[in-house]
């Protein structure tokens, strides 16, 4: 149980560590063209957020669907490699149907948010 928990925080570590290069603070330039880093407060309008859940979005979308695919790859293998087991057919078969359902769902996850987004503009 441990292992999987301290596997689960590594991997979500490794994903999320690129977002931290984009961590910095957005550089202002004052009225004597001297460059401010780390203004707090800055003004987001609801196109700004738009575009960065699109980004986000985006992340997610690539991130399940390289997922999804592996796992359709690996019930691929299993089932080349069941050898007529009944079981391990059906395994196979579970392994390849819930990767398409997943690229299915987030695919279909994309298109709602960009529906919505397009709606809110």
């Amino acid at each position: 149980m441990k292992s999987k928990i301290t596997k689960l925080l590594v991997t979500g570590a490794i994903y999320l560590s690129p977002l931290m290069a984009f961590a910095q603070a957005i550089p202002t330039i004052t009225s004597d063209k001297s460059v401010v880093s780390g203004k707090i407060g800055v003004y987001y309008s609801l196109s700004k957020l738009l575009i960065a859940g699109n980004n986000l979005v985006t992340i997610f979308v690539s991130i399940i669907i390289t997922l999804s695919v592996l796992f359709i790859i690996w019930g691929g293998f299993s089932f080349i490699t069941a050898g007529g087991d009944e079981t391990k057919l059906t395994t196979a078969r579970n392994r390849v149907l819930y990767g398409v359902i997943g690229i299915a769902i987030i695919i279909l996850a994309g298109a709602i948010f960009a529906f919505v987004a397009s709606i809110l503009k």
